[in-house]
Protein backbone atom coordinates (compact mmCIF):
# COMPACT_ATOMS: atom_id res chain seq x y z
CA UNK A 1 0.00 0.00 0.00
CA UNK A 2 1.41 3.39 -0.82
CA UNK A 3 0.72 5.16 2.11
CA UNK A 4 1.87 8.63 0.21
CA UNK A 5 -0.99 9.15 -1.42
CA UNK A 6 -3.17 11.95 -3.06
CA UNK A 7 -5.92 11.86 -0.07
CA UNK A 8 -3.79 11.68 3.74
CA UNK A 9 -4.77 8.57 5.18
CA UNK A 10 -6.96 7.32 8.33
CA UNK A 11 -4.73 5.61 10.90
CA UNK A 12 -7.62 3.26 13.12
CA UNK A 13 -5.71 1.93 16.45
CA UNK A 14 -7.24 -0.36 18.75
CA UNK A 15 -7.62 0.84 22.60
CA UNK A 16 -6.58 -1.50 24.61
CA UNK A 17 -10.31 -1.76 26.55
CA UNK A 18 -12.16 -3.85 24.34
CA UNK A 19 -12.12 -7.53 24.00
CA UNK A 20 -12.21 -9.06 19.92
CA UNK A 21 -16.03 -9.63 19.73
CA UNK A 22 -16.43 -5.96 20.64
CA UNK A 23 -13.53 -4.74 18.17
CA UNK A 24 -14.80 -6.85 15.77
CA UNK A 25 -18.67 -5.71 15.87
CA UNK A 26 -17.07 -1.95 15.59
CA UNK A 27 -15.28 -2.35 12.71
CA UNK A 28 -17.35 -4.31 10.23
CA UNK A 29 -19.76 -1.82 10.39
CA UNK A 30 -17.00 0.96 9.31
CA UNK A 31 -18.41 2.27 5.63
CA UNK A 32 -15.46 0.36 3.04
CA UNK A 33 -12.90 3.17 2.10
CA UNK A 34 -12.95 5.01 5.75
CA UNK A 35 -9.36 3.95 7.53
CA UNK A 36 -6.96 2.66 5.26
CA UNK A 37 -5.15 1.32 7.85
CA UNK A 38 -5.24 -0.87 11.36
CA UNK A 39 -2.94 -0.67 14.15
CA UNK A 40 -3.69 -4.10 16.60
CA UNK A 41 -2.02 -2.56 20.00
CA UNK A 42 -2.82 -4.44 22.86
CA UNK A 43 0.48 -4.57 25.14
CA UNK A 44 -1.27 -7.11 28.03
CA UNK A 45 -2.17 -9.44 25.08
CA UNK A 46 0.16 -13.12 24.96
CA UNK A 47 1.98 -13.25 20.95
CA UNK A 48 -0.75 -15.98 20.41
CA UNK A 49 -3.54 -13.68 21.56
CA UNK A 50 -2.03 -11.65 18.84
CA UNK A 51 -2.02 -14.15 16.33
CA UNK A 52 -5.55 -14.82 16.71
CA UNK A 53 -6.58 -10.79 16.69
CA UNK A 54 -4.38 -10.74 13.57
CA UNK A 55 -6.06 -13.11 11.88
CA UNK A 56 -10.27 -12.33 12.70
CA UNK A 57 -9.74 -9.00 11.49
CA UNK A 58 -7.68 -9.67 8.39
CA UNK A 59 -10.04 -12.24 7.30
CA UNK A 60 -12.82 -9.25 8.11
CA UNK A 61 -10.96 -6.35 6.71
CA UNK A 62 -9.50 -7.85 3.54
CA UNK A 63 -8.97 -4.22 2.13
CA UNK A 64 -6.89 -2.59 4.43
CA UNK A 65 -3.88 -2.52 5.86
CA UNK A 66 -3.69 -4.52 9.41
CA UNK A 67 -0.59 -3.96 11.27
CA UNK A 68 0.86 -5.50 14.53
CA UNK A 69 2.11 -3.06 17.21
CA UNK A 70 5.93 -3.99 18.51
CA UNK A 71 5.67 -7.73 18.87
CA UNK A 72 7.84 -9.08 15.51
CA UNK A 73 7.63 -12.10 16.11
CA UNK A 74 3.61 -12.83 16.32
CA UNK A 75 3.62 -10.65 12.58
CA UNK A 76 6.15 -13.06 10.97
CA UNK A 77 4.67 -16.45 12.51
CA UNK A 78 1.10 -14.98 11.40
CA UNK A 79 2.34 -13.76 7.94
CA UNK A 80 1.23 -10.03 9.00
CA UNK A 81 0.99 -7.05 6.64
CA UNK A 82 3.54 -5.54 8.74
CA UNK A 83 4.41 -3.98 12.69
CA UNK A 84 4.16 -0.53 14.35
CA UNK A 85 7.44 -0.39 16.29
CA UNK A 86 8.00 1.80 19.28
CA UNK A 87 11.00 3.16 20.64
CA UNK A 88 11.85 -0.11 22.97
CA UNK A 89 11.10 -1.87 19.82
CA UNK A 90 13.39 -3.76 17.80
CA UNK A 91 14.89 -1.25 14.67
CA UNK A 92 12.78 -1.44 11.17
CA UNK A 93 16.13 -2.79 9.53
CA UNK A 94 16.22 -5.39 12.18
CA UNK A 95 12.57 -5.81 11.68
CA UNK A 96 12.86 -6.52 8.57
CA UNK A 97 14.96 -8.71 8.23
CA UNK A 98 12.43 -11.30 10.50
CA UNK A 99 9.16 -10.30 8.16
CA UNK A 100 8.00 -11.19 5.15
CA UNK A 101 9.17 -8.83 2.11
CA UNK A 102 7.04 -5.92 1.20
CA UNK A 103 5.71 -6.01 5.16
CA UNK A 104 5.08 -1.96 6.01
CA UNK A 105 7.07 -0.42 8.81
CA UNK A 106 6.18 2.15 10.91
CA UNK A 107 8.23 3.70 13.99
CA UNK A 108 6.40 5.68 16.47
CA UNK A 109 8.67 9.39 16.92
CA UNK A 110 8.80 12.22 19.57
CA UNK A 111 11.55 14.14 17.81
CA UNK A 112 12.65 15.57 14.19
CA UNK A 113 16.16 13.46 14.96
CA UNK A 114 13.79 9.88 15.90
CA UNK A 115 12.01 10.95 12.37
CA UNK A 116 15.19 11.40 10.39
CA UNK A 117 17.11 8.20 12.46
CA UNK A 118 13.83 6.06 11.27
CA UNK A 119 13.71 7.13 7.62
CA UNK A 120 17.91 5.97 8.36
CA UNK A 121 16.42 2.86 9.32
CA UNK A 122 14.07 2.16 5.94
CA UNK A 123 10.62 2.35 8.09
CA UNK A 124 7.91 3.23 5.48
CA UNK A 125 5.84 5.70 7.67
CA UNK A 126 6.59 7.32 10.81
CA UNK A 127 3.99 7.98 13.84
CA UNK A 128 4.35 11.65 15.22
CA UNK A 129 3.00 12.88 18.70
CA UNK A 130 0.84 13.42 20.77
CA UNK A 131 -0.16 15.97 19.12
CA UNK A 132 -2.91 17.96 21.33
CA UNK A 133 -3.43 16.85 24.83
CA UNK A 134 -5.16 13.53 24.90
CA UNK A 135 -7.02 11.53 27.41
CA UNK A 136 -4.33 8.30 26.84
CA UNK A 137 -1.03 10.92 27.72
CA UNK A 138 -3.15 12.18 30.85
CA UNK A 139 -1.20 15.50 32.44
CA UNK A 140 1.16 15.62 29.48
CA UNK A 141 0.64 18.70 27.32
CA UNK A 142 0.85 18.19 23.55
CA UNK A 143 3.49 18.80 21.62
CA UNK A 144 1.94 20.82 19.25
CA UNK A 145 1.32 21.92 15.17
CA UNK A 146 5.12 23.24 15.11
CA UNK A 147 6.78 20.55 16.20
CA UNK A 148 4.73 18.06 13.70
CA UNK A 149 6.36 20.42 10.84
CA UNK A 150 9.65 20.18 12.37
CA UNK A 151 9.33 16.16 12.55
CA UNK A 152 7.67 16.02 9.02
CA UNK A 153 10.24 18.37 7.69
CA UNK A 154 13.30 16.37 9.24
CA UNK A 155 12.01 13.30 7.19
CA UNK A 156 10.99 12.31 3.94
CA UNK A 157 8.71 9.50 5.23
CA UNK A 158 5.01 10.00 5.12
CA UNK A 159 4.46 11.74 9.08
CA UNK A 160 1.13 10.64 10.70
CA UNK A 161 -0.07 12.29 13.64
CA UNK A 162 -1.39 11.22 16.61
CA UNK A 163 -2.84 12.77 19.72
CA UNK A 164 -6.29 14.55 20.46
CA UNK A 165 -7.24 14.81 16.56
CA UNK A 166 -10.74 15.73 15.75
CA UNK A 167 -12.56 15.97 12.68
CA UNK A 168 -12.60 19.34 13.01
CA UNK A 169 -8.32 19.68 13.61
CA UNK A 170 -7.98 17.14 10.83
CA UNK A 171 -7.50 20.27 8.35
CA UNK A 172 -4.69 22.27 10.51
CA UNK A 173 -2.89 19.29 11.17
CA UNK A 174 -2.56 17.86 7.43
CA UNK A 175 -1.26 21.68 6.44
CA UNK A 176 1.11 21.07 9.64
CA UNK A 177 2.66 18.50 7.48
CA UNK A 178 1.43 15.59 7.85
CA UNK A 179 0.60 12.61 5.42
CA UNK A 180 -2.38 11.43 7.57
CA UNK A 181 -3.48 10.65 11.13
CA UNK A 182 -4.07 8.39 13.56
CA UNK A 183 -7.68 7.81 15.79
CA UNK A 184 -7.59 5.71 18.78
CA UNK A 185 -10.78 6.73 21.30
CA UNK A 186 -12.20 9.07 18.68
CA UNK A 187 -13.60 6.26 16.70
CA UNK A 188 -13.87 2.80 18.91
CA UNK A 189 -15.07 4.77 21.92
CA UNK A 190 -17.74 7.22 20.45
CA UNK A 191 -21.29 7.14 20.54
CA UNK A 192 -21.34 6.32 16.71
CA UNK A 193 -17.60 4.26 15.27
CA UNK A 194 -19.29 4.05 12.06
CA UNK A 195 -20.11 8.21 11.62
CA UNK A 196 -17.44 9.26 13.35
CA UNK A 197 -15.12 7.35 10.69
CA UNK A 198 -17.09 8.45 8.10
CA UNK A 199 -16.95 12.02 9.71
CA UNK A 200 -12.70 11.89 9.65
CA UNK A 201 -12.54 10.79 5.98
CA UNK A 202 -14.97 13.29 4.39
CA UNK A 203 -12.30 15.33 6.60
CA UNK A 204 -9.35 14.09 5.33
CA UNK A 205 -11.02 13.93 1.97
CA UNK A 206 -11.07 17.97 2.14
CA UNK A 207 -7.39 18.51 2.54
CA UNK A 208 -4.34 17.03 0.57
CA UNK A 209 -1.05 16.23 2.14
CA UNK A 210 2.07 17.63 1.74
CA UNK A 211 4.72 15.57 -1.00
CA UNK A 212 7.70 14.78 -0.01
CA UNK A 213 10.49 14.29 -2.91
Amino acid sequence: MNLLTSRATLHLITTGRQELEELTAIVSQLPIGSVDVLHIREKHRSAQELMRWYTVLKQLLPHMLVLLNDRVDAAAAVGADGVQLGGGSLTPLEARRLLQTGACIGRSVHSPEEAAEAAREQADFVLFGHIYETGSKAGLPGRGLHALTMASSACPLPTIAIGGITPERTHEVIQAGAAGIAVLSGILLSDNPARQAQRFHEALDKTKPHRKE
